[in-house]
């Protein structure tokens, strides 16, 4: 049996702290150990130079164990494990996350495992039994806690890990304790390196993403380049995914790079970001205004913007209104994006046909005049300003941009970018007061030009942003004018 060498104690200025002192087994007296009550008080909150092992149980979230590690955190103690460590175990997305480079692993670990549930206890990193010393140290690098029981589910023939528990010192069973003091010891007498400290910036950027997107905002490229302007503006962007929503408040912005709707986890990443006092673009209301085609039509008609003829179609006023139409017309359900959800009919029997398939899932549509043009304009507006302008030419044999129809290089048409001073000054005009009307964040006002009008078609909050497309010609700069806007804002909110 070994016991802590006492000479040293005082040297490595170690505390280990456990719930009470009821609860410390007989073989971890001889280790300088305090309760979770005595390190919350005062009496530690001016120690410099701790190390602190918390052996606290944490069951749930805002634990006396959670506390500790805060607390050490804020004393700047080192201390195993951080908070933010005891946050992540709790999660059971940030779990799922965190693991899935794993999966392999657990199969081949429990491949001989003739049970459907199994418990691994990894304590510092180890476990009793040496075949599973590969995972149990893969596990502690991902989740460093220092006493861990793992709870792993056998369905439909794979492994899943289901829930992360710290234990308490106390919660150990009596025949692992001198393994667990084994290890605690050994760990006691390396050095601890501190983690070189990262470099600091003045701001920390979310970008939402969804992997899982067909028709992202923006590609891998885009987002790569998002990331190197925050950097140059001295902020940090971080890409995370939909299931982040519980880390959102570790930013200081949030900007949407999936496409967004109104029932979905991007209005709610939205809604959290902007209550929270965030910056974030595109902001709730103009995700509001901008989902919607009948509120976005309503609006442009009632602030005399130029757009095609457009009426609202409904199932009562269906049959009155149909004759009146011209075809070739457009049909468009309120909540499409990428050209998802618009049809070209060329009769009031097509009409009908297709009003009855549509109107069982929204209970309004739209009816537009269709204007043949061989591409619509897009102007990039953010903060009031244009910022980029391209011409997207519609797909190959086809009346728009997207044709979702085919496959391959003809499902959407070429692009082209043109300098603002390039662009008719009535398309420049049109689209600046059409993006006033959604508010002062990013938007892709698309928009044909008939002659000497600029008819507005739509406007997009969250358009795309592709490399060697909307940055074509102005390149890097895009995506610096982008961050810069995030900086500016952020600058302005701490100034006041």
């Amino acid at each position: 049996m070994t016991s802590f060498n006492t000479e040293i104690r005082s040297e490595l200025n170690f505390r280990i702290v456990v719930d009470s002192p009821s609860k410390i087994p007989t073989r971890f007296k001889s280790f300088p150990t305090v309760t979770s009550a005595q390190y919350l008080s005062s009496e530690y909150a001016d120690r410099k130079r701790l190390k602190i092992v918390n052996l606290c149980s944490h069951r749930k979230a805002l634990s006396t164990s959670y506390y500790v590690s805060l607390l050490a955190e804020a004393r700047n103690h080192r201390c195993l494990p951080e908070a933010k460590t005891l946050h992540q175990i709790e999660s059971k997305l940030l779990i799922r996350d965190a693991v899935g480079d794993l999966e392999e692993l657990f199969q081949s670990s429990f491949k001989r495992l003739t049970t459907s549930q199994f418990t691994l206890s990894v304590y510092f990193g180890k476990n009793l039994a040496k075949s599973y010393d590969k995972l149990a140290k893969r596990l502690y690098a991902l989740f460093p806690c220092p006493l861990v029981q793992y709870q792993f589910l056998k369905v439909d023939g794979k492994w899943k890990l289901k829930e992360i528990n710290q234990l308490g010192l106390h919660q150990t069973p009596d025949e692992h304790h001198e393994f667990i003091a084994d290890q605690l010891e050994a760990m006691l007498h390396k050095r601890w390196r501190r983690d070189q400290p990262s470099k600091t910036y003045r701001y920390e950027i979310a970008i939402l993403v969804n992997a899982q997107e067909a028709n992202a905002p923006s590609d891998e490229a885009a987002l790569a380049k998002f990331c190197k302007a925050a950097n140059q503006l001295d902020m940090r962007a971080e890409i995370i995914s939909p299931r982040d929503l519980p880390r959102l408040m570790e930013f200081d912005a949030l900007f949407l790079r999936e496409t967004t709707r109104l029932d979905n986890h991007t209005m709610r990443f939205a809604l959290k970001a902007e209550r929270s006092g965030m910056v974030v673009i595109d902001d709730p209301e103009s995700i509001r205004r901008c989902c919607n085609k009948v509120y976005l039509a309503e609006l442009l008609r009632a602030k005399n913007i130029p757009t095609p003829t457009s009426t609202l179609i409904t199932k009562r006023n269906l049959h009155e209104i149909s004759p009146g139409f011209s075809y070739p017309l457009v049909v468009k359900i309120p909540d499409g994006s990428f050209s998802i959800g618009v049809h070209k009919v060329k009769s009031e029997p097509e009409l009908l046909s297709l009003c009855k398939d549509l109107l069982n899932t929204s209970s309004v549509l739209i009816a537009q005049e269709f204007v043949p043009t061989d591409f619509d304009w897009r102007i990039g507006v953010i903060d009031g300003v244009p910022l980029y302008a391209c011409r997207y030419y519609m797909s190959k044999g086809h009346w728009q941009i997207y044709n979702h129809a085919v496959k391959g290089a003809d499902s959407s048409g070429d692009s082209a970018g043109v300098p603002i001073d390039q662009v008719p000054p009535v398309v420049i005009e049109t689209a600046i007061k059409a993006a006033a009307l959604i508010g002062n964040g990013f938007y892709g006002v698309d928009i044909k030009q008939s002659g000497d009008v600029a008819l507005v078609i739509e406007v997009n909050d969250n358009p795309s942003i592709d490399a060697g497309i909307e940055d074509e010609l102005i390149g890097d700069e895009l995506y610096l004018a982008i961050m810069g806007t995030f900086l500016k804002r952020l600058e302005a909110k701490r100034d006041r």
